[in-house]
């Protein structure tokens, strides 16, 4: 949508960003599960186990964070189209607004028209009356 943003742009970026933290939850379960298939046990085994623990609770908080920053974007690109629909709102009520002067402004000038339409002869006495008459008719 130009210079105001692209909701569909952002709609899709936090897709793309959900998708991936999907990727990362399942590559870390795939890795833990292949640690739980291995029937070694030893101190060694069990320091690999906590640090595999630690590790899953990371990445799952990476992808956890993946997620909150798709959330902002759909808010953001919810409050995008918020701003185009005010600013189309806008632009419609001053093209009104504009055609609404323009068609006063031919009536404007149907008035004065009729008023020197109707002008007396240079120096008439009546010449004193058209300045109310202007007046009136909210040209003066």
């Amino acid at each position: 949508m130009g210079g105001y943003g692209d909701p569909e742009a952002l709609e899709a970026l936090a897709a793309e960003l959900h998708r991936r933290a999907g990727q990362v939850r399942e590559a870390a379960d795939e890795h833990a599960r292949t640690t739980d298939r291995a029937c070694w046990v030893s101190d060694a085994a069990a320091v690999h186990r906590r640090e595999l623990a630690a590790d899953r609770a990371a990445v799952e908080a990476a992808a956890d964070g993946m997620d909150a920053a798709a959330d902002v974007l759909r808010r953001h690109a919810d409050e995008v189209r918020e701003r185009i629909a005010a600013i189309a709102r806008a632009e419609r009520e001053v093209r009104a607004w504009l055609a609404d002067r323009a068609a006063r402004g031919g009536e404007l000038l149907d008035r004065v028209g009729e008023v020197l339409g109707e002008l007396p002869e240079a120096g008439a006495d009546v010449w004193r009356q058209i300045p109310g008459r202007l007046t009136r008719l909210g040209l003066w």
